[in-house]
């Protein structure tokens, strides 16, 4: 398996800019992992702060397909903790196996995650017998079904989340005609206004890599419709250290509207008359 045979072409852009940030940006914790998996002391090679379709991961070997997440305090929020539930349905979907340290388990005794790393990867390596093969995680219930002739068919719907302002910002699409899962990205530092804006960009990025120049997109955002239509993020966040890789994808993703003719209707979601956003995070 090669490095980009994992990662998503339609986002890897994207992507690719936090994932380098990351990289330069470590925690204490991924440092003192990644000074262990990049001396091969696990016998394998490890891939640091790695993209795998709309995901980045901490580390991942790809040879046996074993990630290592290692977890901050934000990832013991209730909203966290559905995500990244969701998020390790996907991975395991993808036939990864995930094993999860949190930054003190690391701090305070490096050697015992060592060792279960290894031992995580000897049991992928050598199975036990009988172990079953866990499952895909079920396709979602359709939704258009239940909305009626009044929404378009060929259509995805997207939203984005955010706790706080600014804050930990995720965002999404859903496939109105199967509830499938289209794309997810995030967490990341930064806005609602700009996850939404993003999650337009994403779609259209994707059907234009796609060629599905005729499918709809629904946002329950005016702003973000506006800003796609200007071919502008008029965010006001403030621009720092912080917030850089941030406008870094923000950038490439008015380059993108600025280079490309779409063709693609968005439509505004109507949420009164409709209900909440079929993409929408369940979170309000």
């Amino acid at each position: 398996m090669y490095i980009y045979e994992t990662a998503d072409s339609a986002n890897y852009d994207l992507l690719s800019a936090f994932a380098d940030y990351n990289k330069q940006h470590p925690t204490e914790a991924e440092r003192i992992i990644w000074d262990y998996l990049k001396s091969k002391q696990a016998g394998h090679k490890f891939r640091q702060q790695h993209i795998i379709k709309d995901y980045i991961v901490d580390f991942v070997c790809l040879h046996h397909k074993l990630v290592v997440e290692i977890d901050g305090q934000y990832h013991l929020e209730a909203n966290q903790i559905v995500k990244d539930k969701s998020r390790t349905e996907d991975l395991q979907a993808l036939g990864y196996h995930i094993i999860r340290f949190s930054n003190e388990e690391v701090i305070a005794n490096p050697n015992a995650v060592n060792k279960k790393i290894k031992q995580a990867l000897m049991e992928i390596i050598t199975p036990k017998k009988n172990t079953k093969e866990s499952g895909s995680p079920l396709p979602l219930e359709g939704v258009r079904g239940r909305l009626g002739d009044e929404i378009r068919a060929d259509a995805w719907a997207v939203d984005a989340a955010c706790s706080g302002n600014p804050g930990p910002m995720e965002y999404q699409a859903i496939d109105l005609q199967t509830g499938a899962r289209v794309f997810h990205y995030g967490p990341v530092h930064g806005t609602n206004n700009i996850g939404e804006f993003l999650a337009i960009v994403h779609a259209l990025a994707l059907c234009w890599n796609q060629g599905l120049h005729d499918k709809t997109i629904y946002s329950d955002s005016y702003n973000a419709i506006l800003w796609v239509q200007k071919r502008k993020c008029k965010t006001k966040l403030e621009r720092n250290e912080k917030t850089e890789p941030l406008f870094q994808v923000i950038a490439r993703a008015e380059n993108w509207l600025q280079t490309h003719d779409y063709r693609n209707p968005i439509i505004k979601w109507e949420t009164q008359k409709w209900g909440e956003v079929p993409a929408d995070f369940g979170r309000k």
